[in-house]
């Protein structure tokens, strides 16, 4: 009887066949890589835009309000209060040719190599007086008074940021809650600290008092969300009409630009990520 011989693979023949899988692995997974950190940015981009979007409509709404409100008595206009506040810490530029978009490093944000640069003791953050806008407070008046004007709730809880504060070691620095972005820009709101959950403004919006029942019957959370706990990643930086003349006060400007600025480290990127808006406002005490 003939035996047939069978011939089977050699090692370089098995070698060759693992090294291809492996090469087509190792593609297949950066793809998939390549596509969840796409979509990540995406949405990292999306958030960060919400949130200047939001930042936006606030600047306008104010502002809008007061220009509205303005032939009304001081103690009438709510209003007032917070326009005054966001004109009180913009910045002027060095002189009127000065570029703040782009002549001034220390100011374009794009430039930075880390966020966390824009925090530190010499950064924008602190040099410029950067807040942002608590959008959650900015409610109608129902008649309550704040120091002889007619508004609801303390302006820094509105304007948050903006005003260097002495911090815990004594030192003096920028608003503690104003920080880096952990993941991607994004304002953080912590509970009302009352004894309810809820001040009387909130329990006339949000309706029910201290109860853990609606009038309805149905249960429902209490917590009233609306003090910013931290603004991670976003701020906004006001800056005063650079044709204004040097050393004038900038709360006297024709205009204010309001730079909208975020900054985060997104997935798979060394870089800064960064998105900027710029809502400029006319001043109403100067042009009518």
């Amino acid at each position: 009887m003939q035996l047939i011989k069978k011939r089977g693979d050699t090692i370089i023949e098995v070698m060759m066949a693992v090294a291809v899988f492996a090469v087509l692995a190792i593609i297949t997974i950066n793809l998939m890589n390549s596509g969840l950190n796409a979509a990540q940015r995406t949405l990292e981009e999306l958030m960060a835009r919400n949130e200047i979007d939001s930042q936006a409509e606030a600047l306008r709404y104010i502002h809008q309000s007061y220009v509205a409100e303005r032939q009304l008595d001081k103690d009438a206009s709510q209003f007032r209060k917070l326009w005054n506040a966001m004109r009180q810490i913009a910045q002027q530029p060095a002189t009127p040719e000065d570029d703040v978009t782009g002549a001034r490093a220390d100011f374009d944000i794009n430039h930075l190599s880390s966020c966390s640069d824009a925090y530190a003791s010499n950064g924008m953050v602190f040099s410029y007086n950067a807040f942002v806008l608590n959008t959650r407070l900015i409610l109608p008046d129902f008649g309550t008074n704040y120091n002889g004007e007619s508004y609801q709730t303390m302006i820094e809880d509105i304007v948050v940021g903006g005003i260097r504060k002495e911090l815990e070691n004594g030192a003096i620095g920028n608003d503690p809650r104003l920080k880096n972005a952990v993941v991607y820009p994004r304002i953080v709101y912590k509970e009302t600290s009352s004894e309810d959950g809820s001040s009387s403004i909130e329990r006339q919006i949000w309706g029910g008092g201290g109860s853990s029942s609606n009038d309805d019957g149905s249960l429902a959370e209490k917590k009233i969300y609306n003090r910013i706990a931290s603004a991670e990643g976003v701020f906004i930086i006001a800056v005063g009409d650079k044709g204004a003349k040097p050393g004038e006060n900038p709360a006297n400007s024709n205009y204010f630009d309001f730079y909208i600025r975020t900054c985060w480290h997104s997935v798979g990127s060394i870089a800064p990520s960064t998105l900027t808006t710029i809502v400029r406002l006319y001043n109403p005490e100067v042009i009518e």
